[in-house]
C-alpha cells in the first residue's frame, strides 16, 4: 500500500471504505462531475451524496481499500487500487484507477475504470 500525506483522492477513497459521505463530499468542488465505472454520471456533491447513501443502505460494503500506486501533477492526481467489496450479497475483489482533477484541493472532476473479472494472459480467445 502506498503511504504519504493525504491528497483529495486518497481522501475520497478512503471515505468510502469508511461509509464516511460527509468526509467523501467535503473534499468535492461544488461543481464536481464524478463518472463511475459503469458509466454512471453524478453532478455535484449532492448527487454523489445520495448516490453513496443509497449503496451504503443497499448493503454495499468496502471491506478493504488498497492504494498501490499515486501519481500527483499539473492538477491531476491517479491512484491505482484493490478493493474487497460486498454488493448485493456477493464478495469480490475489483481492482481499478481513478484519475481525478483537483484545483485549490477540491476535485473537480473523477473518472473511475475499473475491473470485477480476473486478470490473466492473453490465450488467444476474448473473455466476456
Amino acid at each position: 500500500m502506498v503511504e504519504g500525506p493525504v491528497n483529495p483522492l486518497r481522501a475520497y477513497l478512503e471515505s468510502w471504505h469508511r461509509q464516511d459521505i460527509d468526509g467523501a463530499c467535503e473534499v468535492l468542488d461544488d461543481g464536481c462531475v464524478v463518472v463511475d465505472s459503469h458509466g454512471t454520471v453524478l453532478r455535484g456533491p449532492a448527487a454523489v451524496a445520495e448516490w453513496m447513501s443509497a449503496w451504503v443502505s443497499a448493503g454495499g460494503v468496502v471491506h478493504d481499500l488498497a492504494v498501490t500506486e499515486e501519481t500527483e501533477g499539473d492538477g491531476v492526481v491517479t491512484a491505482q487500487w484493490v478493493l474487497q467489496v460486498t454488493w448485493q450479497g456477493v464478495e469480490a475483489t475489483v481492482e481499478g484507477r481513478s484519475v481525478a482533477h483537483v484545483r485549490e484541493d477540491r476535485i473537480t472532476y473523477l473518472r473511475d475504470y475499473a475491473t470485477t473479472g480476473p486478470l490473466g494472459d492473453w490465450d488467444g480467445t476474448w473473455q466476456r
